[in-house]
C-alpha cells in the first residue's frame, strides 16, 4: 500500500521476508506495522533512495544484509524489542548520521555498520559481549565510541579505517584485541590498553600514524606480527615481561621510534621487526649472553642511524 516511493505495509503482515523489497531504489519511506516480528535477510537490500524507516516495537531481529547499501538512510531508531542485528545489516549506509542501539541488543553481526562513514558517534549497550569482525570498519566520520564493560573481545577489523577516531578507551573486561582491530585509524593519538588484555592481534594498530604513545600492560603475552606497522608517530615502546617473541614487522616503518625496552623473556625477534626505525637505544632487561642467544631473523633491524643495546651487565651489539 502507498505510492511508488512511499510504502505502508498492511497491518496483517507479521514478517518481512528475504529480498522482499530488494533493489527498490525508488523507495523513499517505509512504515512497518506493529505486528511484524522480524525483518528478513536482504529485505531492503540496495534501496538507495530510502531516507526514513520506522521499525516498530514488535520487531525482535534485523536480518543479515537487511538494509545493505541503503545509502540515503539518514537516521534509524532501533526499538527495545530488538535483540540481534544481523551481519552486514546496515553495510554501506553511507548517509546514516545517527543510530540508537538499545540495551536489548545482545548481538551485533559482522560488518553490521561497515562503511557507515556518516556516523559520528556510537554507544554500544551493556548487553553486548563482543564486537564482531569489521562491525564499524570504514566509519571514517566516527569520532567517539563508548565500549561498555560487558565486552570481552574486539574482533578483527572491528574499527579499521575509522580515521576520525582520536582516542578510545578499552574497558577492563576486554581480554583480546583482534587482527587489524584498529588498523589505519590514522587520527588515533592515544589509546589505553587495560591489564585484562592478554593478546594483541596482527596488524591491530597498523597504520595508526597519529599514535604518539602506547602503554602495553604486563598482562600481554602475545603481540602479533605488524601490530604497530607504520605507526610513525611512536617515539618509545616498552614491551612487557610476559612477551616471548616479537613478530615479523611488528614495528616496521615506525620512523619516529628512537627507544625500545625489551624484556629478558623474549627469545625471538622476527624479520623486519624494527625495519626503518630511528632507534638510538635498545634497553634489554637481561645479560649480554641472553641478548646474544635471542633468535633474530634476517633484517630484524634495519635502522636509520646507530644504536646501542644496553644490557644489565654492559652494552652489547
Amino acid at each position: 500500500m502507498g505510492t511508488d516511493t512511499q510504502l505502508r505495509i498492511p497491518n496483517d503482515v507479521t514478517e518481512i521476508n528475504q529480498y522482499a523489497f530488494s533493489g527498490c531504489s525508488g523507495l523513499t519511506s517505509v512504515t512497518i506495522p506493529d505486528g511484524v516480528t522480524s525483518i528478513g535477510d536482504n529485505a531492503f537490500f540496495g534501496c538507495s533512495g530510502l531516507t526514513t524507516i520506522t521499525i516498530p516495537d514488535s520487531v525482535t531481529s534485523i536480518g543479515d544484509f537487511a538494509f545493505y547499501g541503503c545509502s540515503g538512510l539518514i537516521s534509524v531508531v532501533i526499538p527495545d524489542s530488538v535483540t540481534s542485528i544481523g551481519d552486514h545489516a546496515f553495510y554501506r549506509c553511507s548517509g546514516l548520521t545517527s543510530i540508537t542501539i538499545p540495551d536489548s541488543v545482545t548481538s551485533i553481526g559482522d560488518s553490521a555498520f561497515d562503511g557507515c562513514r556518516g556516523l559520528t558517534s556510537i554507544t554500544i549497550p551493556d548487553s553486548v559481549t563482543s564486537i564482531g569482525s569489521s562491525t564499524f570498519s570504514f566509519c571514517s566520520g566516527l569520532t567517539s565510541v563508548i565500549i561498555p564493560d560487558s565486552v570481552t573481545s574486539i574482533g578483527s577489523r572491528a574499527f579499521s579505517a575509522c580515521s576520525g577516531l582520536t582516542s578510545i578507551t578499552i574497558p577492563d573486561s576486554v581480554t583480546s584485541i583482534g587482527d587489524s582491530a584498529f588498523g589505519s585509524c590514522s587520527g588515533l593519538t592515544s589509546i589505553t590498553i587495560p591489564d585484562s588484555v592478554t593478546s594483541i592481534g596482527p596488524n591491530a594498530f597498523s597504520g595508526c600514524s597519529g599514535l604518539t604513545s602506547i602503554t602495553i600492560p604486563d598482562s600481554v603475552t602475545s603481540i602479533g606480527g605488524s601490530a604497530f606497522y607504520n605507526c610513525s608517530g611512536l617515539t618509545s615502546v616498552i614491551i612487557p615481561d610476559g612477551v616471548t617473541s616479537i613478530g615479523s614487522q611488528t614495528f616496521y616503518n615506525c620512523t619516529g621510534l628512537t627507544s625500545v625496552t625489551i624484556p629478558d623473556s623474549v627469545t625471538s625477534i622476527g624479520g623486519l621487526a624494527f625495519y626503518n626505525c630511528t632507534l638510538t637505544s635498545i634497553t634489554f632487561e637481561g645479560t649480554r649472553a641472553q641478548w646474544a642467544a635471542i633468535e633474530k631473523e634476517n633484517l630484524w633491524l634495519y635502522n636509520n642511524g646507530t644504536y646501542t643495546v644496553h644490557c644489565t651487565d654492559g652494552d652489547s651489539k
